[in-house]
This record gives C-alpha cells, structure tokens and sequence, in this order.
C-alpha cells in the first residue's frame, strides 16, 4: 500500500492532469473496498493501468515518469523508442506529450499485457503505438529473463543479490538495437525527432557500449536509467557516444543518464 506522501506527491504535481490525479484517488479508494487486478487511469488520449499486486511500485514508476519528469524533451511529432516499457507510462507520456509514433518493447508477460492494453486504448484514439514482445540486447539472440518478485526488477543479467527475489524465469527473444535503430530511421519523416529511452535493469552496457557509435547517430535525445549494479558506468556510456556528437546533458539530481545530439549528422535520416 503506497503511503499517503507518496501518494500525495503525485496529486499535488499539476503537470499531471487533473483526471489522472482524480482517477488516481478512486483507484486508492477502490483498491480498500473492490481491488481489482489493474486500475485504469485516463492519461493523455488514453489509458495507463496500475495493478494490484505491485501498486506502489507502478505508482511510483508512473510519478518517476510523469510527475518527476526524468524524461522530460521536446516530444513534439517525434519518432520514440521505448526499451524497457515496464507497463507503458513512458509511452503514454511521450504520445501525450505530441510524439507522432511510439514503439515500446517488453519482455515480461505481466507487465506486457497492461502495456498492451494500455497501447491499444491510444490506438482507438487514433495515436500510433506499437508494442513488442520482446527485450533489447546488443545481438539478436533467445535468452533467459529472470522474474523478481518486483514489477520493475526484470532483467536478463541479475547481480547476485537479486536470486533471493527471483521468482521465475521467462524464455525470451531478444532484438538487437543496431536493428532496432535502423527500423526507427526509416520511420522518420524529414527532420522529425528521434527520442530513445533504455531501462532494462543492468543490460543497458551491452546494449549501449555493444552497438557501434555510428549506428546511434539519428539519434537526437538518449536516456539511460543506469542501474547500481550494471558493468559499466554512465561517463564509459558517455564517453561511447561522444565522437558521434552527443553531449552529457545529465542532473546531479537524476538518476538518467541524458546525452543530447549536437551535431547536424546526428539528424534522423529520411526514408
């Protein structure tokens, strides 16, 4: 049960709309008298969904994203990557912030499913999200996802003090980003944005450092939540990208790591 500062720490933030926040105090009143398995909230053109089982953690993902503004850019007609979805807040976030087209990958089939549900509510609106079934890593392979006990703590490398909260394991596919960044540049139009968010619970190493430089060059805003026990840090991540033009834009105060593209090559390429 989320405590009622955590609570109040989201209504309180007028960047969240005043429906949602709304939404949010019968959620917190339904969940004592009628839980349910998730709780819709109406967000932008459509509808995130928080669950039951792992409230606190989903309400405190979605004030990290909407609230907090972690990933707060110029969304406006951009072409977004989602790595690491979770349950979609930060997709939902994008759209209603003006992103023309949002492609979300998730590799859990719990926090897929509200993803999916809340994606396909955006698309009955008319907004262009696609979701995958499936996780990110530097090569296309199938692999091991390792479950924890916790919405959030989902990851294909768990350090090993996360094997006392794993509670089963998932087969997945795993796409390569190299791959996935030549698919999003063929998605923009003219000089459109290009935004990419990774959150992927210590993969982010591999999927930053084990892409070329070049192949992140489009690119115009990248964030990476890097994670305590990921093998590597984000001034290495940095360092990667910096020949290609992107610059450290990132807060003492925030856990993401923000690098910025400054140079005209870094453009999205047209189809």
């Amino acid at each position: 049960m989320p405590s009622p500062r955590r609570l109040a720490s989201v209504l309180l933030r007028r960047q969240v709309p005043l429906s949602t926040r709304l939404g949010l105090l019968r959620a917190a009143a339904r969940r004592k008298v009628r839980p349910v398995p998730a709780y819709a909230l109406r967000y932008g053109p459509g509808e995130i969904f928080l669950s039951h089982d792992d409230y606190t953690i989903d309400l405190e993902s979605f004030k990290f994203v909407a609230a907090d503004a972690e990933y707060g850019a110029d969304y406006t007609a951009a072409v977004v990557l989602d790595i690491g979805a979770h349950k979609g807040y930060y997709g939902a976030f994008a759209l209603a912030h003006g992103a023309r087209t949002v492609v979300s990958f998730e590799p859990e089939n719990a926090n897929f499913e509200l993803l999916e549900r809340s994606a396909a509510t955006y698309r009955e609106r008319g907004a262009d999200w696609l979701v995958r079934h499936s996780a990110v890593g530097a090569e296309r392979e199938d692999a091991t996802l390792h479950v924890m006990n916790a919405s959030w703590g989902h990851t294909l490398h768990p350090p090993g003090s996360c094997t006392d909260y794993e509670v089963g394991l998932q087969a997945v596919s795993v796409e390569a980003m190299v791959d996935i960044l030549a698919e999003a540049k063929s998605l923009t139009i003219g000089r459109a944005r290009l935004v990419v968010k990774v959150n992927t619970e210590g993969a982010e190493c591999g999927i930053v450092l084990g892409t070329p430089a070049a192949a992140w060059i489009g690119v115009s805003e990248l964030f990476v939540d890097v994670h305590s026990w990921a093998t590597c840090t984000a001034a290495e991540l940095a360092e990667h990208l910096a020949p290609v033009g992107f610059r450290d834009l990132s807060s003492e105060m925030s856990p993401v790591l923000r690098l910025h593209a400054e140079n005209k090559a870094s453009a999205p390429l047209s189809p």
